[in-house]
C-alpha cells in the first residue's frame, strides 16, 4: 500500500505448537513430542512442507561443520564429537497411524503429505516425535555450563520448526550453518517441560502452574515481585543447596508455559539457579515481569544481582520509545552463551559484569523489537536487525540510571572510522 502497510492481498502462514519435552540431565538429552498445527493462508495449495532441524548443524558431516576454519570459530560446536543431530522417530498426521515420508538434507527436512493442504486457510496437524543430545557449546546460541551447584541447560533450536513459505521466495530453505540466524512463522506455543525436581525451569512466555513447581514461600515471593519495582529474591544463593527450596515428593516436575503470537520458544533448566524478579511497567498501564536466573558464580551487586534491574529498565525504556513489549515475562538466563535473543527470554554470559551485563541484556532484549516482532529474514539480512538494535542501544544506555553506563563521546570521529575499517573484523555493511 502507499502508506507502507501490507496491501489488501497480503498473506502470512501460521504455525502453532504444543510441545512436550523431557530433559535427561545425565545424558544431556531432550526427548519431545510436538503437535504442529500449520495454517496455509497462501493462494497455493501445498503438497509438502519444509522444516528446520537445526541440531543437525553439530553433526560432523554438516555444511556448518565443513565451513568452520581450522583456527576455530564461535559458530558450530567447537569440534565436539558426539551423537549429534535431531533424531526423528515419527511423523504422523494427528488422528492417523500412517507414518509420513520425509527427507532430511543437512538442517532441513522435507515432509511429504498424502493430501494437499488447501490454499486460503487450509490446515494440517502433525505429530512429530524427536530427540537430540545437546552440544556442550551450541554455536554461541545454546548449550551447557557446569557450575559448582549443577549444570545449566540453555536450550534453543531444539524442536523441528516450520520454514517460512512467503510471497517473495516461496519456501525459505537456506541451511543453518551457524552464523546466519533465523526466519520463522508466527504462532502460539504451549510448552510442557519435564525436568528433574531439583531443577528450576524458565522459558519463553508465562508460567501457568507455579503452584506445582514452586514452594508456598516462593509463590509468596513471586506475588510480591509482581507488585515491586525493586528486585525480589525468589530463591537466594543460600537456598540453592537446600532441598527445602524445591517441592518435595517427586523425582520430576512438569513446567507449563505459554506464549502467544511468537516466532520461536526457548528455555533453560538447572538445579543451580538463583532466581529473582521485579515488576515491569508498560506505557498503557499493563504490567509484566522481569526475571533473572543465574548460578552462584554470577551472584553479586556488580554482576547478575543487578540483572533484573537492567532487564526491567531496558523493557520500560524501549517500550516507551518504540512500542509496547508484547510478552508476559522478560527472562535473562546466565550460561555459556555470550548473548542470544529469543521471544521473552535471552541467554547471556555468566561472567558478564557491570557495564558489560547491562549492555548484553539491553542488546538482546532490544531484539524484541527487531526481529522478534518485525519478523525479518535474519538468514538473508542479518545486518538489518543488528544495525537497528545497535542504534537503539545507544539511546537506552544514555537513558539508563542517568547515564550510568553511557559511553564517552568521541573527540575525533576519524577514530570511529578506524573501528569500522579494521581488517580483522567483518565490515558493518
Amino acid at each position: 500500500a502507499a502508506s507502507g502497510e501490507p496491501g489488501p492481498l497480503y498473506w502470512q502462514n501460521r504455525a502453532d505448537y504444543h510441545i512436550t519435552a523431557r530433559l535427561n540431565d545425565q545424558k544431556n538429552e531432550i526427548t519431545g513430542t510436538e503437535i504442529l498445527t500449520y495454517t496455509n493462508n497462501s493462494p497455493q495449495k501445498l503438497n509438502f512442507l519444509w522444516m528446520n532441524v537445526d541440531q543437525n548443524l553439530f553433526r560432523q558431516d554438516s555444511r556448518g561443520t565443513a565451513i568452520v576454519p581450522v583456527t576455530g570459530s564461535r559458530n558450530g560446536g567447537r569440534g565436539q564429537i558426539f551423537d549429534a543431530g535431531h533424531k526423528i522417530k515419527s511423523i504422523k498426521i494427528v488422528g492417523s497411524e500412517t507414518e509420513l515420508k520425509y527427507l532430511v538434507t543437512d538442517t532441513r527436512m522435507q515432509v511429504f503429505l498424502p493430501k494437499e493442504v488447501a490454499a486460503a486457510g487450509g490446515q494440517i496437524k502433525l505429530k512429530i516425535e524427536f530427540s537430540f543430545i545437546s552440544p556442550d557449546y551450541g554455536s554461541d546460541r545454546m548449550g551447557l555450563l557446569n557450575t559448582k551447584n549443577g549444570r545449566i541447560f540453555n536450550i534453543a533450536q531444539w524442536y523441528p520448526r516450520m520454514c517460512v513459505f512467503d510471497d517473495v521466495t516461496g519456501w525459505n530453505v537456506l541451511p543453518y550453518t551457524g552464523p546466519g540466524e533465523f526466519y520463522l512463522e508466527y504462532g502460539d506455543f504451549d510448552l510442557d517441560i519435564i525436568a528433574p525436581s531439583s531443577h528450576i525451569v524458565v522459558a519463553s512466555g508465562e508460567l501457568l502452574n507455579a503452584a506445582e513447581v514452586y514452594t508456598p514461600e516462593q509463590q509468596k515471593r513471586w506475588a510480591a515481585a509482581a507488585q515491586s519495582d525493586q528486585t525480589v529474591i525468589i530463591r537466594s544463593a543460600k537456598e540453592v543447596k537446600n532441598p527445602a527450596s524445591r517441592p518435595a515428593g517427586k523425582t520430576e516436575l512438569t513446567w507449563k508455559f505459554r506464549i502467544k503470537n511468537a516466532r520461536d520458544v526457548s528455555w533453560a533448566s538447572s538445579a543451580s539457579f538463583i532466581v529473582d524478579a521485579a515488576k515491569i511497567n508498560l506505557p498503557t498501564g499493563k504490567k509484566c515481569i522481569a526475571i533473572s536466573a543465574y548460578p552462584d558464580e554470577s551472584d553479586g551487586n556488580n554482576a547478575w544481582g543487578r540483572s533484573t534491574e537492567y532487564v526491567k529498565a531496558s523493557i520500560e525504556l524501549n517500550s516507551a520509545r518504540w512500542f509496547e513489549y508484547p510478552y508476559p515475562a522478560a527472562t535473562a538466563v546466565a550460561g555459556d552463551v555470550g548473548g542470544m535473543e529469543y521471544p521473552g527470554i535471552v541467554f547471556c554470559g555468566y561472567k558478564a559484569r557491570n557495564a558489560s551485563l547491562w549492555g548484553v541484556n539491553d542488546h538482546e532484549f532490544g531484539h524484541t523489537w527487531f526481529p522478534m516482532i518485525v519478523g525479518s529474514n535474519e538468514r538473508l539480512y542479518g545486518w538489518m536487525d543488528e544495525g537497528f538494535n545497535t542504534f537503539i542501544n545507544t539511546l537506552t544506555e544514555n537513558d539508563f540510571n542517568k547515564g550510568e553506563y553511557a559511553p564517552k563521546k568521541a573527540v575525533d570521529m576519524h577514530k570511529v572510522g578506524e573501528i569500522f575499517t579494521r581488517p580483522v573484523v567483518e565490515p558493518v555493511l
